[in-house]
């Protein structure tokens, strides 16, 4: 379980100055990231630490990510987007 601190830390990580990351990641980890596994979680972290044109490129589905976890995670970030909207 993520502490109230570190989902603070991550909520902060998730604000990355582009709009269409803000709304993914933000209501991602509004939405879904307590649905996460231990392992899907420190995926998602690792996923924060990609540069923003990268990221928008997995999030917009435009890039595959190599590794097939952090695709997973990808997955489900843009599932919930889709939800939301």
């Amino acid at each position: 379980m993520t502490s109230t601190a570190g989902k603070n830390r991550i909520h902060w990580q998730c604000r990355r100055g582009m709009l269409e990351l803000d709304d993914m990641l933000q209501g991602f980890l509004d939405r879904g990231f307590d649905d996460l596994t231990q392992s899907e979680r420190v995926q998602f972290e690792n996923l924060l630490t990609c540069h923003d044109n990268l990221l928008l490129e997995y999030l917009m589905g435009r890039t595959v990510p190599a590794d097939p976890d952090t695709a997973n995670v990808v997955n489900k970030i843009r599932a919930a987007a889709q939800v939301a909207t």
